[in-house]
């Protein structure tokens, strides 16, 4: 696993990487986002408690993951990246996540010689709170992280789930997102920042009983990134920025969707770094 430093600290703008401590920006991870819905039949307060609580807790045993982060969406703020023709940028009202887990694997190792007694807790659990979930695996060295692992200095963080247009090579939608969008985002000023692209569905790594995994191929996500800045006007600025712009122009050519949700509340769970937990 790539040495990575346990704070924030300041880095350059220079496009094509950077160097913080022992380690040079972008760094590939094995990851993996599951996009969740919450149960309708509870509120939304008890849901979310329930999954920033006692799912938190049950998740935090597994030693699989290096770095497990909620990010818990704004039901009303969403949308809000910069739409060009047959791109669709408005997420709809019937397929929209309330959040996703980001996990950061230890390694492909550690998931394949993990404990099925700890995982069955995790997937019976998740009938307490989710109606759906669909996991999403990068693959090794599928993810890039631009910049360090959680800071609680930032103020806003903005998901945007990626749709990447058919007769389009993964290969080619790899590029895009690792080689384009992160660069253009980091150099217009994203103080967090992490992209992802996602090997091709099945349901099979996730099959939690009682749970909903029906994932409908014009429904599919292909990517993700995870953007933060200092604020919601912050993060405004950064989508009207040049780079952001000259993105817009071309985004057509690889993806057909890009809906943007706001983070209402990002909770750590388990933070790159932290010690061994019991």
């Amino acid at each position: 696993m790539n040495d990575m430093p346990t704070h924030h600290e300041t880095r350059s703008t220079r496009l094509g990487g950077t160097t913080t401590g022992k380690a040079t920006f972008p760094v590939p991870t094995s990851s993996a986002i599951f996009p969740v819905w919450l149960r309708q039949d509870l509120t939304r307060e008890a849901a979310v408690q329930y999954w920033k609580g006692p799912h938190a807790r049950i998740v935090q045993r597994l030693r699989t993951n290096a770095e497990y982060i909620q990010h818990h969406f704004s039901p009303t703020d969403h949308g809000y990246w910069p739409s060009s023709p047959t791109v669709g940028t408005v997420v709809p009202s019937s397929w929209r996540c309330d959040g996703i887990a980001e996990v950061r694997l230890a390694s492909m190792t550690a998931v394949l010689t993990s404990s099925l007694a700890d995982m069955r807790k995790v997937y019976l659990d998740e009938q307490n709170v989710f109606e759906r979930v669909l996991g999403n695996l990068t693959g090794p060295r599928g993810g890039r992280w631009w910049t360090d692992g959680h800071d609680d200095s930032v103020g806003h963080r903005t998901v945007l789930l990626l749709r990447r247009r058919r007769g389009v090579s993964r290969r080619a939608f790899r590029r895009y997102v690792h080689d384009r969008i992160g660069p253009a985002l980091h150099e217009a000023g994203a103080r967090d920042l992490r992209t992802y692209t996602f090997l091709r569905w099945t349901s099979l790594p996730h099959p939690t009983p009682g749970i909903s995994h029906d994932n409908p191929v014009f429904h599919r996500y292909h990517g993700c990134v995870v953007i933060g800045a200092d604020s919601r006007a912050a993060m405004d600025e950064i989508l009207a920025s040049k780079q952001v712009a000259d993105l817009v122009t071309d985004q057509h050519t690889v993806m057909t969707g890009v809906h943007a949700f706001t983070v209402e509340h990002t909770e750590p769970v388990i933070r790159t770094g932290t010690a061994p937990r019991p």
